[in-house]
């Protein structure tokens, strides 16, 4: 009986001290979900570079990786739902893509590893304890990068420029967050700032052509909601003649005048890839949150022509020039 006792107490003290085991420890099988707010082809190309970081460390759909891709359309309602869905399947790793994703992840599970991708400012938005020690199981890899140079490239670009515009959705905090640090950011280097608020894209049209009136350029972030119909937002900065600056390169592509971006793809990929080290065994809570840290200032020259505006050359020897869409 003693040694019975022995054995059992051994057996619970060895589980205890057991730390956080590899998630593919049985099989080299992944099994990982990819969630997005809304369809839309900054957001897809994030989603398409999660599956090539995958691939890249030995993951490939169709051989020892199964992917659940799901995507709410905007609904918050049925992220709620599909977040619910997604963790009563258990997958070994969660992907989101946007602030929102994580929120809802955050608020259905405490245990699967979630991978941020595309998140702007975690920490702003209570996702994590902090970048070097997010807390929890999140993790991943940001979109946020540095503003001063946003208003630095407009400063070179336009220097006769006083007041620049701001758009963001009410009910995003990702992009509340962004607006207010640009709007600062700004502020720092001389700019008079007017900031604007949306409820849905059918406020677009209004409220952006009211801001242009009174602005020399806009400004728009990672907003999910704007980018979705950010056609509508152009056809009124083209009306009032006013350039619109980005850190998206889509939204550089579709018209916008330029700005100092990052690659969408590139945050998908590198989340991907850092999703080796929770298959290593390592705890998210462990794992800084990354960021892209490849910057590129880029330029749409039909814009440019358009807007009848002049390149000057110190711009011009840095940027890459992108096709319109």
């Amino acid at each position: 009986m003693k040694k019975f006792i022995t054995t059992v107490l051994t057996l619970i003290i060895t589980l205890t001290v057991i730390p956080f085991q590899p998630i593919v420890a049985q099989e080299d099988h992944l099994s990982v979900a990819i969630v997005q707010l809304v369809s839309h082809p900054s957001l897809d190309e994030i989603h398409d570079g999660v599956i090539e970081g995958l691939s890249e460390i030995g993951y490939k759909e169709g051989d020892n990786l199964e992917v659940n891709s799901q995507n709410a359309e905007g609904d918050i309602n049925l992220l709620n739902t599909i977040a619910q869905q997604v963790v009563s399947e258990q997958p070994d790793i969660i992907f989101a893509i946007t602030t929102p994703v994580a929120q809802a992840f955050q608020n259905a599970t405490d245990s699967i590893p979630v991978m941020l991708s595309g998140v702007t400012d975690p920490v702003g938005a209570k996702l994590v304890d902090s970048i070097e020690e997010p807390g929890a199981n999140i993790t991943g890899v940001s979109d946020q990068m540095p503003l001063d140079v946003q208003f630095e490239l407009v400063q070179e670009i336009l220097p006769e420029a006083k007041k620049i515009g701001f758009l963001y959705t009410t009910n995003e905090d990702n992009s509340q967050l962004e607006v207010e640090a640009a709007a600062k950011a700004a502020e720092e280097l001389g700019f008079a700032t007017q900031i604007e608020g949306i409820s849905s894209a059918l406020d677009i049209q209004m409220v952006a052509g009211n801001l242009a009136q009174q602005v020399d350029a806009l400004f728009i972030g990672a907003d999910n909601n704007i980018a979705s119909s950010f056609e509508t937002l152009l056809n009124e900065s083209d009306a009032a003649n006013i350039p619109v600056f980005s850190t998206i390169e889509l939204m550089i592509s579709q018209g916008a005048l330029g700005g100092v971006a990052i690659d969408q793809k590139q945050i998908g990929y590198q989340a991907g890839i850092l999703a080796k080290e929770i298959i290593d065994g390592k705890e998210p809570q462990d794992i800084p949150v990354q960021f892209v840290e490849e910057l590129q200032t880029l330029i749409n020259p039909e814009t440019l022509e358009t807007l009848e505006i002049e390149l000057p050359d110190t711009v011009a020897k840095e940027a890459t020039l992108i096709e319109a869409e």
